[in-house]
């Protein structure tokens, strides 16, 4: 009995440990199941970047300035978008098709897309966002020429149909300024003509928008249940975007000193907009690196609307007195970041690329400066160049266009102000006679909002020659027939000098090594990145 009861005794004991194994097994799996899913969920950190200049509004659909679209672009999402090639791609979108008359557009809205306020998008929220953006987009309202009507076939269908071909449609819907972002229904509506406010701030982004302390910064934190794409090679503003980091501050930083100190000394990690001079500084500072990308072209835009510049021969000498090649040197020191190029693309962008038309780029005269300007209605009034000092380049340009308009028998007076009071007064034509400023990279003539006829932006430009061209490009069926385009678009720039083409730019900004994955394209992205 008693060997018995030990067998017993020991078979239960084998058993317990057995089961005390198997225990311990599963416990460890679990455990490191957990493990891994707490590294996976491991905190992305925080982005403190150093921004130059504070948008007037994050309403992107509404503002075409690249303080607002650097930032918004996190939020906010179009229904197609541009690749890294500049090629339309559905985005919000699943697909789209054309109709054989290419007068019917169906566009597929992907299932199940969050917005940032916990809803999804539907085919009513991309028809609310389409009548908005026909109001207030200075693309959406070129585009709404052509639209008869936009409807919804179903919750995840939309339909527009337009009144004739309108060639430019899809590059209309992808534009980056003033785009065609898709935002909930009852926000659209409610908004209507007025910019979005805070509250209102609710895309479909890999990123949303937080706070917003004036002056200070706009933080914008991670979207967990942002919902990407798969496509990993179309890059751009499409294709697959992840939210890896937790929280994005953009802080307003304007001293390129303090933000390069900073990105030093760990307070940033990114800075924007740093003066090329400080270039080989920027090589030479361990840890840091440089990102370079286009950035359209800066400007001289004179008010066409009195005098003294509504007198074309004003205009011409305003084009001889100046040395635009003087110009940007002083302005940009490192010829890596300029460029003399009269056309209104940029050479990377072949398919709206052309240099014919651009003879008179150049054309630098003072004695012809100072003949026209004699033989014109200009009686030595004060002209007024107005510049925001939040931007280097602005006050070396207006300085030395200053220098060399006095020379030809200008009397010039500079008046600067900081962002948001230079954007005020710029809608006043009594505050100005020309504006000093840069255009970021366009993708479609519509986006030149510098030639939009009759507003301040443009100095109330007014061009039936004008006029004629931007039709003629709608209906352009070939790239050839656009090619002859956009070399009449750059010839009648010259012709009639709306605005003075200084130089192509190239930006430098600044970044931390332990910033992994940036691809640098238009503008600072952050989505698909990682911080070590």
């Amino acid at each position: 009995m008693r060997l018995k009861h030990t067998l017993q005794l020991f078979t239960i004991l084998i058993l317990s440990l057995a089961l005390t194994a198997c225990g311990s097994d599963s416990s460890s799996d679990k455990t490191k199941k957990e493990n891994a899913e707490a590294v996976e969920k491991q905190s992305g950190g925080i982005l403190d970047v150093a921004y130059n200049s504070e948008p007037d509004t994050l309403d992107l659909m509404s503002n075409a300035s690249s303080p607002t679209r650097d930032i918004a672009w996190h939020i906010f999402e179009t229904l197609v978008a541009l690749d890294k090639n500049f090629a339309v791609k559905p985005m919000i979108a699943e697909d789209y098709s054309v109709s054989d008359d290419q007068k019917d557009y169906i566009f597929s809205i992907r299932k199940n897309v969050n917005f940032h306020d916990g809803t999804t998008v539907s085919a009513e929220d991309v028809v609310a966002s389409i009548e908005r953006w026909r109001l207030v987009s200075s693309v959406g309202k070129t585009a709404s020429q052509y639209i008869e009507k936009v409807k919804a076939l179903d919750d995840l269908t939309v339909e527009i149909t337009l009144n004739q071909v309108y060639n430019g449609f899809l590059d209309d819907l992808a534009a980056p300024k003033t785009g065609l972002v898709i935002i909930p229904k009852e926000i659209a509506e409610e908004a209507g003509e007025k910019p979005l406010i805070p509250e209102q701030l609710i895309g479909t982004g890999p990123y949303k928008f937080e706070k917003w302390d004036r002056g200070s910064e706009i933080v914008l934190t991670k979207f967990d249940d942002y919902s990407k794409r798969e496509e990993t090679d179309w890059g751009g503003l499409t294709g697959k975007k992840e939210a890896n980091l937790d929280q994005i501050n953009f802080k307003i930083v304007k001293d390129p000193q303090v933000k390069l100190n900073g990105l030093k000394t760990d307070l940033y990690d990114y800075a924007q907009a740093i003066p090329t001079d400080l270039y080989e500084v920027i090589e030479k500072t361990p840890n840091t690196k440089a990102v370079t990308y286009i950035n359209g072209y800066t400007m001289l835009i004179p008010d066409k609307s009195e005098p003294p510049f509504d007198d074309l021969k004003v205009r011409q000498a305003l084009q001889y007195a100046l040395n635009k090649e003087e110009i940007a040197q002083s302005t940009y020191g490192n010829k890596e970041f300029y460029k003399m190029d009269g056309a209104l693309f940029d050479p990377i962008q072949t398919e709206l690329y052309t240099d014919k038309g651009t003879d008179s780029y150049l054309n630098y005269d003072k004695e012809k400066a100072k003949k026209l300007l004699q033989d014109s209605s200009y009686n030595n009034e004060p002209i007024t160049i107005m510049y925001s000092n939040d931007n280097e380049w602005y006050k070396r340009i207006s300085q030395m266009a200053e220098k060399q308009l006095e020379e030809v028998g200008f009397t010039v007076e500079l008046e600067p102000y900081e962002w948001a009071t230079y954007l005020e007064k710029w809608e006043d034509a009594s505050n100005w006679d020309i504006v000093t400023i840069g255009y970021s990279t366009r993708f479609s003539p519509n986006e030149l909002g510098f030639l939009v006829l009759d507003k301040s932006s443009s100095g109330w430009y007014n061009s039936e020659r004008w006029s004629k061209l931007m039709e003629q490009w709608g209906f352009a069926a070939s790239s050839e027939e656009r090619q002859q385009i956009l070399a009449e678009m750059n010839q009648t720039v010259y012709d009639e000098l709306p605005f003075i083409k200084i130089a192509n730019e190239t930006t430098l900004d600044i970044m931390s090594d332990e910033i992994q994955g940036y691809d640098s394209w238009i503008g600072p992205r952050f989505w698909n990145i990682r911080k070590k």
